[in-house]
């Protein structure tokens, strides 16, 4: 009763309800990511990794990224949902990956930022 009571108070404030109640997903979410960094390494294809910041980057992906398993490109002042912070800026890092790595071949107007591919 209190939950639907709490909820009650959040549409009336903000207009928007949760759907579900996300403290009640906690006991999951270690499994959610266990091991994710060494999958993504795993992949034997060239990969890229775009971030907001390192301040939260894994010994993992810090050992992988010194060991040039992947490149990593960090988007300052932007928020964690970079591709909807910058995405001039994503897409542009991700279409110079493509060309880097060809995947893709560049158009006659194609501009190379750093880092140059």
């Amino acid at each position: 009763m209190e939950e639907s009571n709490a909820n009650e108070q959040e549409v009336k404030k903000t207009g928007y309800t949760w759907r579900i109640n996300l403290s009640k997903t906690e006991k999951y979410w270690n499994s959610w990511f266990h091991g994710l960094s060494n999958m993504f390494l795993s992949i034997p294809a060239a990969k890229i990794l775009l971030l907001a910041g390192i301040d939260r980057l894994d010994k993992d992906l810090t050992v992988g990224q010194m060991q040039g398993k992947f490149q990593m490109h960090v988007l300052p002042q932007c928020g964690h949902a970079v591709h909807e912070d910058v995405p001039d800026r994503v897409a542009e890092v991700v279409a110079t990956f493509l060309v880097r790595n060809r995947f893709a071949e560049a158009k006659e107007n194609f501009h190379r930022p750093f880092p140059c591919c």
